[in-house]
Parts: C-alpha cells; structure tokens; sequence
C-alpha cells in the first residue's frame, strides 16, 4: 500500500497564507486562525509578486521560527531582566509589540522543502527525514496545490502498519 500513495493522496488543500508585506504579528494572527480549523497546523506560506504572476510561494513560517524570533528579540532583551516583577508584564508585551511589527521577510524562511504531487510516499517520507522538518509544500508547475505536516505522514504510515500487523 505504501508505494501506490502520493503526495496527493496525504497533502491538505486547506492552507493558510500570507502576503511577503506583512508583519511577523499578521503571520501569527493568520497562524491562529488556521489552528481553530486544524489544530495542528504549524506552518503559514508567505506568497508575494515574482516576474508579474502573483501568488508565487516565496517561504514559510513556522511556530518555531515565531518562537525564534521571540527567543532572540524578546527572551533575551536585557532589558526585561531588569524589570521589577510588577512591571514585568508592561515589558513583555511592549518586547513582544516590538519583535512581532517586524516584517516577516526577517523571519521566514526561504528554503521551502517541495514535492511534486506524484511523488510516491517513500520521496514523501525521505524528504521528510532528510530535510528535518515537520512540514513540505506540494507544487506543481510554480503553483501551490497543498501541504503536507508531520502528523498527515505519521498518519497515513501508521495505518498501513498496523494493516499489515
């Protein structure tokens, strides 16, 4: 069963997105949503205008390059070290007002890990492994189709192991 799945076969049509402008806070706001819908979802795609198309996938988000760029910009302000408990919370969310009003081209990432379609689910799942993340866009000809996560791969692996138990 594992050979005649593909990319296809496990990717999510539902997808959130948004545009190379916005500001890493729009990307968490958009993020949130998407996880009301599948919770989860960890991943927003940045699209932007690239030689006149629009809607040209241009990278990624994830919850962890979010707590990223919260570790480095808000974590680590030594300011915030400083703060008296009380007015802690006053710093934080002035920190956090600050790191996530960046624009979102400082923090995502560019090197999407892409499938075709019609690949097969051992690409899936080598892709997957080798390129050590939890997620991969599913193109064909420069256009979105979809997303796979972690979670659909396990899924769908997992079922046709214990088939086969």
């Amino acid at each position: 069963m594992l050979f005649r799945k593909r990319a296809w076969d496990i990717m999510r049509d539902e997808f959130a997105t948004v545009d190379e402008a916005a500001s890493l806070a729009e990307a968490v706001r958009a993020l949130r949503e998407s996880q009301k819908k599948a919770p989860e979802n960890n991943i927003i795609l940045v699209t932007g205008k690239s030689g006149g198309k629009e809607g040209v996938l241009k990278g990624a988000v994830s919850v962890w390059t979010v707590l990223a760029a919260l570790d480095e910009n808000v974590l680590r302000d030594p300011d915030l070290k400083v703060v008296h408990e009380g007015d802690f919370d006053k710093a934080f969310a002035r920190a956090s007002a600050v790191c996530t009003h960046t624009p979102l081209i400082n923090h995502m990432e560019p090197d999407v890990p892409t499938l075709k379609p019609n690949d097969p689910m051992p690409v899936v799942l080598e892709l997957f492994l080798r390129r050590r993340r939890g997620w991969a866009v599913v193109q064909e000809n420069g256009k979105v189709l979809g997303v796979i996560l972690v979670a659909d791969l396990y899924r769908e692996l997992a079922g046709d192991i214990t088939k086969a138990l």
